[in-house]
């Protein structure tokens, strides 16, 4: 079988997605190495990862001598060598060289990147345009893919100096959100600011500094806590505060999953749908503040060469209210002067991983087979 890759999607959630690609839009077979089973180290993760590939390619009766090569899409920050900077929940990963590695063990090549770099490589790989890439799930990632299919300023080697991160790479995190800004939209909305950083301090059981932005100012906050999916679950309790006349359009189970920041938002995107109030406006507000935010985001960008009205493609499942919060935050980007569209993820319509097919398409690049 000619041009195998292998596709590795590292989650701290479910656990890591595998995928057997034959071209990286064709992916034959797939699996999943569960959290369950990573361990607490480096050794044991690594070893069971290995032991979950190898029975995925027994099952399809494929050997490792005819892969090309592995791409592994991961969350967190990474050194220019492949190894660990920073990374998110697996905090014995850091410090290792994971590609480095799976080379030895499976003698073949082994690329690694940032998920949201893939998704945004995946994006690419099918438009072949310069794009934005934003994913939203718990945060809001991102990435700059110009027109040859390169990641413009990934945040390798990260110094731990939040003004060094470029706000296309780590948009929810580099980007602040000014308060007093936010506390008047809110207050045009007629939602109580205060309610919502009370929710804040309530939900993260923060230590002192928590709603501070980007290098501690205080006069901000980060704009990934409103800007992603629990971000917008957070902005509906706000303003719908101690009023539960929306529970009238939800059944008793998504009436009690509504207290769960994984699952609550699907059913404020029916509530939108439905339009019912609270949801509509806190889509509307959410859309406003996305907006503030990308305003900052595209004046940077554009600082440093980025073309007038590149197309922006949303990934994750927040990414799936669009239709919601999208109008919003469009009108409100074309009366800044920004004419960039924002639409869904190509590759999430098409019903494939974002993140599987950007590690193949790497996969692919570091076998010696450019997409």
């Amino acid at each position: 079988m000619e041009n195998l890759c292998i596709a590795l999607d590292i989650g701290a959630g479910q656990g890591v997605k595998m995928g057997l690609f034959c071209g990286p839009h064709n992916q034959i077979a797939g699996g999943v190495f569960p959290r369950s089973q990573f361990g607490d180290d480096y050794e044991h993760f690594v070893q069971h990862l290995l032991a979950a590939v190898h029975r995925l390619l027994a099952e399809n009766e494929l050997a490792m001598s005819q892969v090309r090569g592995i791409g592994v899409a991961t969350p967190g920050l990474l050194c220019s060598d492949g190894s660990y900077r920073l990374a998110v929940n697996l905090t014995y990963l850091d410090g290792h060289n994971l590609p480095e590695t799976l080379s030895s063990a499976t003698g073949r090549p082994v690329g690694i990147d940032n998920d949201a770099n893939l998704g945004g490589l995946a994006e690419w790989s099918v438009l072949r345009t310069e794009l934005l890439y934003w994913v939203f799930g718990g945060g809001w990632g991102g990435a700059w893919i110009d027109a040859a299919g390169t990641v413009r300023f990934p945040s390798l080697d990260w110094n731990r100096v939040d003004a060094s991160l470029h706000p296309t790479n780590e948009p929810g995190y580099s980007i602040g959100l000014d308060k007093l800004m936010l506390r008047t939209l809110f207050y045009q909305f007629g939602v109580s600011y205060e309610r919502f950083e009370q929710l804040l301090i309530d939900e993260l059981a923060p230590p002192n500094g928590l709603l501070t932005g980007p290098d501690g100012r205080e006069d901000t906050i980060r704009a990934e806590v409103v800007l992603s999916g629990p971000g917008r679950c957070r902005l509906f309790r706000a303003v719908v505060g101690e009023d539960d006349f929306y529970q009238r359009f939800l059944d008793l189970e998504e009436t009690q999953q509504m207290q769960d920041l994984a699952v609550a938002g699907q059913h404020i995107s029916k509530l939108s749908n439905l339009r019912v109030e609270p949801a509509v406006t806190t889509d509307r507000l959410f859309g406003r503040i996305l907006a503030r935010a990308a305003h900052k985001l595209i004046r940077r960008a554009r600082q440093d060469g980025l073309p007038e009205g590149v197309p922006i493609c949303l990934g994750g499942k927040p990414s799936y209210a669009l239709p919601y919060f999208g109008p919003s935050a469009q009108a409100r980007l074309g009366a800044m002067g920004i004419m960039s569209y924002m639409r869904p993820s190509i590759i999430d319509e098409r019903g494939l991983n974002a993140n599987l097919v950007g590690a193949a398409v790497l996969a692919e690049q570091i076998g010696g087979h450019p997409s």
